[in-house]
């Protein structure tokens, strides 16, 4: 066979042989990506199916109910904004099916004063002859959501982490919501039954999970009279993707920190190393930080994972990378000198100096 068709047959063999490595690589990447988005959307499905949720916190009642939805969580300031979707069930519900699907809860049929945490003054106020809205044209329910839901505030609690700041569990930590509120009927002043407060999903990579609801007494914020009210008590805690998401960085972070220790501990025991490898120390103890950026929502410096990571990471690649530099880059120089300044005969001596300097010197042109 001619030179020129086994030059190409051995191409095509390489290029066909990098081609299937691609293939193989992206079709393993493509099924990951499948399997985790699956994973999550299915669990998220499941832990957030309303219908669900609203009909077995009924159970078939008659009386109020809240579906709540934290649109925000400020942790730094420790507050939580929440829409609360104001809902009735069994015989205080209309319009039963057409508020999630739900089997036995609806609109609520009777006006309500919202008063939470305490409050002197109504948080929200609902009418069913104002808020409840009909086509002119066909008689069916017109939905807007605006007219059927109420924004509050609520703070969380602040507490210690074994005597540190809750942030510094992160991505562990743990905010606690505790708040109450009164359902008042505005037309007779009787408190109205609450059956059960839901808060339906997750917001800045913040999952609620519910812990305690209780019917309490208090004082009527208006009349001063002894009367029930609602308490609810949930944590909101990081999701599980974005836990991962910071351990995996973590991980890297200390894999790039070995690599380095490795590379040192290797010039050190006097095995070759060339001067391009003093790139990486480098570029690791910029990269360190910038991967500690990506964390999701993390606090400023001084968190758990700072202790035990960021801040030794950077210290043992900092001292590896010192090291490197006066093992490597100093006495290179040094080795070349003293090989150029030898006799041609001197091979034994060159070897030796090969060996003092851990890195291959260029070869003689004799």
């Amino acid at each position: 066979m001619p030179v020129f068709l086994r030059r190409f047959s051995s191409g095509l063999r390489l290029s066909s042989r990098r081609l299937r490595i691609f293939l193989y690589l992206l079709i393993t990447c493509l099924f990951l990506c499948a399997v985790f988005s699956g994973a999550f959307l299915v669990a998220g499905a499941v832990s957030s199916n309303l219908s669900s949720i609203i009909d077995t916190a009924s159970e078939g009642k008659s009386g109020l109910a809240l579906l709540g939805h934290a649109y925000d969580v400020d942790i730094q300031a420790r507050q939580v904004q929440m829409s609360w979707l104001i809902m009735g069930c069994g015989s205080y519900a209309t319009g039963v099916g057409n508020t999630y699907h739900s089997k036995n809860c609806g609109r609520l049929n009777r006006p309500v004063d919202l008063y939470f945490d305490g409050s002197s003054v109504a948080n929200g106020t609902y009418d069913p002859d104002t808020s409840i809205l009909t086509s002119v044209e066909s008689n069916d329910n017109f939905y807007v959501q605006a007219t059927v839901e109420v924004q509050t505030e609520h703070l969380l609690e602040v507490t210690a982490w074994y005597g540190q700041d809750q942030q510094y569990a992160y991505p562990f930590d743990t905010y606690v919501l505790d708040t109450f509120f009164q359902a008042i009927d505005p037309g007779t002043n009787e408190t109205l039954p609450t059956l059960f407060v839901r808060i339906a999903d997750a917001t800045n990579n913040l999952q609620p999970y519910f812990m305690r609801e209780a019917n309490v007494r208090t004082a009527k914020p208006l009349m001063g009279e002894s009367t029930s009210a609602y308490g609810l008590r949930y944590t909101f805690r990081r999701t599980v993707l974005s836990q991962l998401f910071v351990m995996v960085l973590f991980i890297v972070n200390w894999l790039l920190t070995i690599v380095v220790v490795w590379i040192a501990v290797s010039a050190y025991d006097g095995l070759p190393v060339a001067e391009g490898v003093l790139i990486l120390p480098v570029s690791v103890i910029l990269t360190i930080p910038a991967l500690r950026a990506l964390w999701d929502g993390a606090p400023a410096f001084g968190l758990l994972l700072d202790s035990c990571g960021t801040f030794l990471q950077m210290v043992i690649v900092s001292l590896a990378s010192i090291y490197l530099v006066v093992n490597i880059g100093l006495r290179r120089p040094k080795a070349a000198a003293t090989a150029v300044a030898l006799p041609p005969n001197a091979d034994s001596a060159i070897d030796i100096e090969k060996d003092s300097a851990g890195v291959p010197l260029l070869q003689d042109d004799r």
